[in-house]
């Protein structure tokens, strides 16, 4: 059941556009409406508890979820919400057993939170929301099967109405609620048993979790004052005192009667607001709630908070947006996007939200793909693997729907007037087809706002492209300039230690040792400066796993191996991973990774390289790579000090010098390093890096 289709009350659905309207209107002011609705809370919950709004720190409470969504994210939902409500066309008596269960919900969440009070539980605040959630289950079964659920909902007494809805759909609405508590991690459990416990038995509720025993008592006050606008005079608390009783009824009351203010609802025949002085303006309030949807300037509302688009500047930044923004306004949770190739023109690469990168791209001339077709029409379509007529779609598309793990798909093209820049893909069922139907108009125009801001952002930053190229040309120009003028004297110095290493060998003098570290020590030098210009600028770029190994390993070999022949063997991970890591400290591992690597093979060499993107050690997530080499490997009383300077298999070179400032490297990253022996002989390093996953 998606909980986006849970309706609201008219009249909170009009305040809360009265405050969407409002230009002077606050976090505070919206919190405060939607802090009364069970609908709203839900949906809201529900997002921020969702994959597309993945969080560092769970938002415990409604308080922190809009904080977290943010003005304008909350203002579009409240405003979408009133929209497809408008569009169900709620019957008078589902309005009426909405409207019914909405005021008992919120008389046990105030009831909930002064008992809370009074007895010094530590969060009042859960007990508010689990009073507030405690009726969730009826809300779905009503909306769900309202047909058969209107003479359930409207039984004489809480316990037969739980018999019969076991008796009708085999559980309860206390089971069901609490079910669906349990799916949102950042609610305490303890919100879930009040939902499924609050009939149980006063006998049975002895000796539980108070939040179970407080949401209970709370709910039975709620039902009688909600039907008659007081307490049961019969009924007695277990939990609170007769004074501190009073004292709860009278702030109860008194909150309630302020909430009937913001409504706009005149409490006439008594200072409680009860089921029939809220039902008896249904009508009108519908009618309001459907000319304040019916303005045109609604529309606006919607756009306006699509005009910050700061950020997104790639396809996988505008997927994330969509699919985020889809989440909270329509409960649509796997979508995709269709981008063309950055590379290649003419294909469309396929981006997900589980991956970083576009994993696989598709042939704008296939025709025969429903989804392809869609982007190249510029309209929407159903995409289904076997179609009426039993024909059986393409394997691109069938693919593509495989990947968002759901049976059909529809394809919206990201459009304004006549320019597309791709397709969104949502995965759905066939049970909510209809539902998809319906909202696609919706849809459509809220893309549409997407791509209006995307083709502006892009016009600056087109511009912003060709001014930092001219700088960055220049740069290099400046750069190889310097490297050209370092480069001359350092290899005039390379000769004159030839001379003198010739020179010696004819008189005769044992320096041989001394002048190969001194040619190693000046190629050192040699490859710092040659790395110097690829690592310009690298602190404020992002790094990938394999995109470096791929970019620098053949650079360092051909830098390094002189006149050697080496071959890279490459077994690199399908998925690339971002680094928790600056691109020059990640090079200057490789660089001496690979530089022990070719020089502890004498003639021609062999590397092996092969990456992982995702290594759980003890709870932490590294990446992990390995260079290997067919050299003569290493001697156990060496291994045991390698990774400080020492003397190794190379000729003329200390291998341990470079794993020391490598492992010294790793250390200030939080990295680790090892050393492994190949099957063949040669020595291999495997060094695992920390993933970036703070984006």
């Amino acid at each position: 059941m998606e909980l986006i289709r849970l309706p609201s009350p008219p009249h909170i659905l009009c305040k809360l556009l009265d405050i969407c309207h409002d230009p002077d209107s606050s976090l505070t002011d919206l919190t405060e409406i939607i802090n009364t609705d069970i609908a709203l809370t839900s949906k809201l919950i529900m997002a921020v508890n969702s994959a597309a709004f993945a969080q560092n720190e769970p938002s415990e409470n409604l308080q922190q979820a809009v904080k977290f969504l943010g003005h304008d994210r909350v203002k579009t939902m409240a405003v979408t919400a009133s929209i497809q409500q408008l569009f169900s066309g709620l019957t008078h008596s589902r309005n009426e057993s909405l409207c019914n269960t909405w005021l008992d919900s919120l008389y046990c969440a105030m009831f909930a939170r002064e008992i809370a009070i009074s007895l010094n539980y530590a969060h009042p605040r859960d007990a508010y929301l689990a009073g507030l959630l405690h009726d969730l289950g009826k809300i779905v079964l009503d909306v769900k099967f309202h047909e058969q659920y209107v003479g359930i909902i409207n039984a004489e007494s809480e316990d037969e109405a739980i018999q019969q809805e076991i008796s009708e759909f085999g559980f309860s609405h206390t089971e069901l609620g609490a079910g669906i508590i349990e799916q949102w991690p950042s609610l305490s459990p303890a919100i879930a048993d009040a939902a499924r416990f609050h009939h149980e038995e006063k006998e049975q509720l002895k000796g539980c979790d108070v939040l179970c025993q407080v949401v209970a008592e709370a709910s039975q006050m709620a039902w009688h004052w909600s039907r008659c606008g007081g307490v049961d005079t019969n009924w007695h608390s277990l939990l609170v005192a007769d004074i501190e009783l009073d004292k709860i009824l009278a702030q109860v009351e008194h909150k309630m009667a302020l909430t009937a203010a913001r409504l706009d609802i005149t409490l006439v025949d008594s200072k409680s607001l009860t089921r029939d002085q809220l039902c008896s303006g249904l009508e009108k309030e519908n009618m309001r709630l459907a000319r304040r949807v019916r303005d045109a300037s609604l529309i606006n509302v919607i756009n306006a908070g699509e005009s910050d688009s700061g950020g997104v500047d790639t396809p996988r930044s505008l997927l994330l947006k969509v699919a985020r923004e889809m989440k909270l306004l329509f409960a649509i949770s796997d979508v995709a996007l269709l981008f063309p190739d950055a590379g290649d023109a003419d294909f469309l690469a396929l981006y997900e939200v589980k991956h970083a990168h576009s994993v696989s791209k598709f042939p704008v001339a296939n025709g025969n793909s429903q989804i392809i077709r869609s982007f190249l029409e510029k309209r929407n379509i159903w995409i289904e693997p076997v179609n009426m007529h039993e024909q059986i779609s393409p394997i691109s598309d069938r693919q593509i729907i495989r990947r968002l793990n759901h049976k059909i798909a529809l394809c919206l093209p990201l459009k304004s007037a006549d320019q597309v820049i791709g397709t969104i893909i949502i995965g759905t069922s066939y049970r909510h087809k209809s539902y998809l139907d319906k909202l696609s108009k919706i849809i459509s125009s809220y893309l549409e706002s997407i791509v209006d801001n995307w083709l502006k952002s892009n016009q600056g930053l087109k511009q912003q492209a060709l001014e930092d190229s001219s700088k960055k040309q220049q740069e290099e120009k400046d750069i190889d300039k310097l490297i050209h003028e370092i480069s001359n004297p350092l290899s005039v110095i390379g000769n004159y230690i030839d001379i003198i290493n010739f020179d010696s060998a004819s008189d005769g003098r044992e320096n041989e040792k001394e002048i190969a570290i001194l040619k190693e020590e000046l190629q050192r030098i040699g490859n710092i400066v040659l790395n110097f210009k690829n690592t310009q600028g690298s602190e404020a770029q992002t790094v990938f796993l394999n995109d470096e190994l791929k970019t620098c390993i053949p650079l360092y070999v051909k830098s390094i191996g002189n006149d050697k022949d080496v071959q890279i063997n490459w077994h690199l991970d399908e998925a690339d991973c971002e680094l928790d890591m600056t691109r020059d400290a990640f090079r200057q591992i490789v660089l001496n990774l690979v530089k022990n690597a070719v020089e502890a093979q004498p003639d021609n060499a062999e590397i092996n390289v092969s990456s992982h993107h995702f290594v759980n050690i003890a709870g932490v997530v590294f990446a992990q790579f390995t260079i290997a080499d067919r050299g003569k490997g290493v001697d156990a009383i060496t291994r045991r000090r390698f990774f400080s300077p020492l003397s190794s298999t190379k000729e003329g070179s200390r291998r341990g010098l470079g794993l020391s400032v490598v492992t010294e490297i790793l250390n200030s990253f939080n990295g680790q390093i090892k050393y492994m022996e190949n099957e063949t002989g040669g020595a291999s390093f495997e060094v695992l890096i920390p993933l970036s996953l703070t984006k």
